[in-house]
């Protein structure tokens, strides 16, 4: 059915965004300006809430709603399309933007109209790319994202978020161009860029290159290194959309375009094959080097972003087995991990206000006076260790079963990243609000009721997902990728049994195992002064993070731009002709690409 609907959804958050910036700015004191912005963002909740609900009883139904505006701007006319995937993508960002908005009224004290601006912009670009029709429109609405996504990281305006907002907007921008690169390929090849454009092409090219695009967006491993600096930057709010939603896009992206290639029999199997097997590859590494570096950290954000790291591994493992239960677990696990680490973020933000730091050695104690933090945070890492009957625990069970009839190696996988995992939020969880509190901490009290609320509201989403896991994934979850592929295996999967049970027991102790060792090892701690350099664990981050390389990276590019620099004569004419031997290389190039 054709309806504005989508269009709404988008453009809303942008004419509100508009308003906070003509309207507010300038006019009032940061108490009025706070007033007003309350009452756009309260309008804001309630406009979208319609919308969305209107959409979600119309798909509820079994429509699949369609928008096309502008066609005579063909081929960049913008097209939407609203169904199970893209809803419950949609309605999942819609209300980690909203927790977010509300604790950042009592967590952001600076430049609030420029804040809330983009976060408005922020809400109506991943509305955007979640509701695109094709690939221009995905690409377009996705780099909105990037772009305000990075004047968000640097809010303070700090050198060190300045450099990690460059360094994010660096690689995101590759990621970008790789991305545009491939659209243009498809539609050279086939004429269009549809949501099939991938599979109906000839190219072999184009869907490796969107998915280095779109794994750079996620923060796989080895194109994360963007994501630990980024993260501890941000504004914790920032940093819960970040991780809860942002990142998600690259696995969107790959579940909407490149996914009806490896579920389809009609592709070249090798091929098909080649690019399941560079998935799970990937997925793989995320896993174990991202919770590997995570439990080495003594900053509770770079530990997170790590861990962000790890469980983008768990959606993209799901994504690359290419099976319906494999799909059903990956987008399960893309819906928990928006709320568990949405959470986490916004407690360990609560920390941060109330203690003014971030780092495990001057934490401790806070039990007493953050009850409800330390409450939220213990469910919500409880949620993301695949504890039960937490969230967490639910999709984690789907993607053991689907990696099991895929190998039992990816099984074996799961368990010592959920083991590693544990024993990293148990330290987080231990070091922070347990012991003894330090001197300066004795007066600390809990955070504002707005910055409680939302805490409150996502763990107990992470319980209620959990208990009714068996509810969700035969109702929601079946429903959300019918469209992609026959789910009738998922329903089989069963949560509530002895072999689950023995999991989370070995899961368990093999985490306790882990911790105790490494600890009396000196391979993790709360301080410091454990990684000096040469020791083991200082040498496993570095060669574990690959940071190096990309420092070496651009050391060389560095060198080869200051020799060009020296021997080119500045004249006019031999840089037109430099651009214009790149522009006939590059096309020689793409031709025989694409032939």
């Amino acid at each position: 059915m054709n309806s504005n609907l989508p269009l709404l959804v988008i453009v809303i958050p942008f004419f509100l965004a508009i308003i906070v910036v003509s309207f507010v700015r300038g006019r009032f004191n940061q108490a009025q300006q706070l007033r007003l912005i309350l009452v756009i963002i309260f309008i804001a909740a309630i406009t979208m809430v319609c919308l969305l609900g209107l959409m979600l009883f119309s798909i509820l139904r079994g429509n699949t709603i369609y928008s096309v505006f502008w066609p005579q701007m063909v081929p960049f006319e913008l097209c939407f399309q609203v169904d199970g995937l893209s809803i419950i993508i949609a309605l999942v960002g819609f209300l980690l933007w909203l927790a977010v908005s509300i604790y950042s009224i009592s967590y952001i004290k600076t430049d609030l109209v420029r804040y809330y601006s983009l976060l408005l912009i922020l809400l109506g670009a991943v509305q955007g790319t979640v509701l695109s029709k094709d690939l221009i429109n995905f690409y377009v609405f996705l780099e909105m994202t990037t772009v305000t996504t990075y004047f968000l990281i640097i809010h303070k305006r700090a050198t060190v978020a300045l450099q990690a907002g460059y360094k994010y907007i660096l690689m995101n921008l590759i990621g970008a161009f790789l991305i545009l690169l491939s659209i243009i390929l498809v539609y050279v090849d086939t004429g269009n860029y549809g949501i099939t454009g991938f599979a109906e092409s000839n190219s072999f090219v184009a869907p490796i290159l969107f998915l280095v695009g779109c794994f750079i967006k996620a923060g796989a491993v080895p194109l994360h290194t963007w994501l630990p600096d980024a993260h501890p930057a941000a504004p914790s709010p920032v940093s819960a959309f970040l991780s809860g939603m942002v990142i998600k896009i690259g696995a969107y992206g790959i579940i909407r375009f490149i996914f009806p290639i490896l579920n389809s029999d009609l592709y070249v199997n090798n091929f098909r094959e080649l690019l399941s097997t560079l998935i799970i590859y990937i997925a793989v590494a995320s896993m174990l080097i991202g919770v590997l570096l995570a439990l080495a950290q003594t900053d509770v954000k770079r530990l997170l972003a790590y861990h962000s790291i790890s469980q983008m591994g768990y959606i993209l493992l799901g994504v690359g087995l290419g099976t319906e239960l494999g799909l059903a677990g990956g987008l399960y696990h893309m819906v928990n991990h928006a709320i568990f680490k949405g959470l986490l973020f916004l407690c360990m933000g609560a920390v941060i206000y109330s203690t003014g730091t971030r780092k495990l050695d001057n934490l401790g104690g806070l039990w007493k006076r953050m009850p409800i933090t330390t409450s939220t945070c213990i469910i919500a890492a409880l949620a993301i260790s695949g504890m039960p009957p937490f969230n967490g625990f639910a999709s984690k069970t789907v993607l053991a079963k689907a990696a099991t009839d895929f190998s039992f190696v990816l099984k074996f996988v799961m368990i010592i990243t959920a083991a590693l995992t544990f024993a990293s939020f148990f330290k987080l969880i231990n070091y922070t609000f347990f012991g003894e509190p330090k001197k300066q901490l004795i007066i600390i009290k809990e955070v504002p009721i707005l910055m409680m609320l939302p805490m409150i509201v996502l763990a107990i989403l992470c319980v209620l997902l959990g208990i009714n896991a068996q509810f969700v994934l035969d109702r929601f979850i079946t429903f959300t990728i019918s469209g992609l592929v026959h789910s009738q295996s998922v329903s089989k999967v069963e949560f509530w049994t002895q072999g689950a049970a023995l999991n989370c027991l070995l899961i368990i102790i093999l985490g306790f195992i882990v911790y105790i060792v490494a600890s009396k090892l000196g391979l993790i701690g709360r301080e410091k002064k454990e990684f000096k350099m040469g020791s083991f664990m200082a040498k496993l981050i570095k060669y574990l993070s690959v940071d190096r390389i990309y420092c070496n990276i651009v050391t060389l590019i560095d060198k080869l731009c200051k020799k060009l620099d020296s021997i080119q004569p500045r004249d006019l004419n031999i840089h037109l002709s430099w651009i214009i031997l790149t522009l006939i290389a590059l096309f020689v190039t793409l031709f025989f690409v694409v032939a």
